[in-house]
């Protein structure tokens, strides 16, 4: 038995209800995390202000949800004629709009970050033009479609406009993503080889694994939402109320991660020099002085690492060639977190 608009709405509002408190926890981190142990000229101001962008959308989004299912259940008289008028939603839908834009904005600025080459996001630029416009047209023409006929959003004539938008959404996503994950992938490979990493794990594989997951996870909910909406299912209303939640989830788990590799890198710095490896630990060694020389401070607005601190084992940061080129690809890693 397919389900119906109004069962529809219930188990909408039950599982947006759920992920807003997972990201409502998950913002809260991030913003500790970016802010914590800072001065004000080292906090990333442009990621904190995209996670409170996003959570202020998110809040609005589950704010209107809350009133729509007031409506419907308490004020309408009449829960399934009011939730098959879609043309209600209107500003809902411009909030998962706004949500979907800035989110493939952040992964297309970020690649943008660790290629450093404009020529290589063009194209996801011209996806995300693509999806403005298709999302723009969509909200339109759904605001203009009768409120009578429960199944009108599924008819040909809107049901293009739809496919339209999630497919350039998801292109982009995927393309933009793919460059950074690529990049990333790089780096990580890079260190793996270069010597200093010989007896360290990588800082950059958690990184590299986290954006897929989220990248996984945001372009599976869009498939998801494609399949339901060609199936005609009412099944479409829980999932757009759900990605609306994980847009912002997994932007803030992606510095959240780095976050967490930052306090372990900061932890390990942090232990006396008596219980780090040495290379030379079968020697015995007689205390002495050293004197230690600071040629030069650098700071990377980011929430991941300092390239001289890269490794919490003892590396000496001697300024050669190997150590600029590192030194800018940890700098593009930390700006991309």
């Amino acid at each position: 038995m397919a389900i119906t608009v109004k069962e529809a709405v219930i188990v909408a509002m039950i599982v947006e209800s759920i992920l807003y408190g997972l990201f409502t926890f998950l913002f809260g981190v991030t913003v500790w995390a970016l802010t914590y142990q800072r001065t004000s000229a080292e906090i990333a101001r442009l990621v904190l202000g995209a996670a409170c962008l996003l959570f202020v959308l998110g809040t609005m989004h589950i704010v209107v949800d809350a009133n729509h299912f007031w409506q419907g259940f308490v004020t309408s008289g009449d829960p399934d004629a009011f939730f098959q008028d879609v043309t209600k939603t209107t500003f809902k839908n411009v909030l998962y709009l706004v949500e979907i834009l800035v989110s493939d904005a952040i992964i297309i600025y970020r690649s943008h970050l660790m290629w450093r080459r404009i020529e290589f996001v063009i194209i996801p630029m011209i996806g995300w033009m693509a999806t403005v416009v298709t999302g723009t047209y969509t909200i339109w023409a759904i605001s203009q479609l009768s409120p009578t006929n429960p199944n009108i959003i599924f008819l040909r004539q809107t049901a293009k406009w739809v496919v339209s938008f999630y497919s350039t959404a998801l292109a982009t996503n995927l393309i933009a993503t793919g460059l950074l994950t690529i990049k990333l992938w790089i780096a990580q490979r890079d260190e793996a080889g270069s010597h200093r990493t010989s007896t360290s794990r990588s800082m950059v594989h958690p990184i590299l694994i986290m954006v897929v997951e989220c990248g996984a996870v945001y372009s599976l909910s869009i498939i998801t939402m494609l399949v339901v909406y060609l199936l005609a299912s009412n099944s479409t209303y829980i999932m757009i109320d759900m990605i609306g939640q994980i847009i912002p989830i997994t932007f803030c788990a992606i510095i959240v991660r780095g976050a967490m590799l930052r306090f372990e890198r900061d932890r390990c710095l942090g232990h006396p020099l008596s219980t780090l490896p040495s290379p030379r630990s079968h020697e015995i060694s007689t205390p002495r002085s050293t004197r230690v020389h600071v040629s030069r401070v650098m700071t990377v607005d980011s929430d991941f690492l300092a390239p001289s601190q890269l490794s919490p084992f003892g590396d000496v940061w001697n300024g050669s060639a190997a150590d600029k080129k590192r030194e800018q690809r940890i700098t593009s890693i930390g700006e991309v977190i």
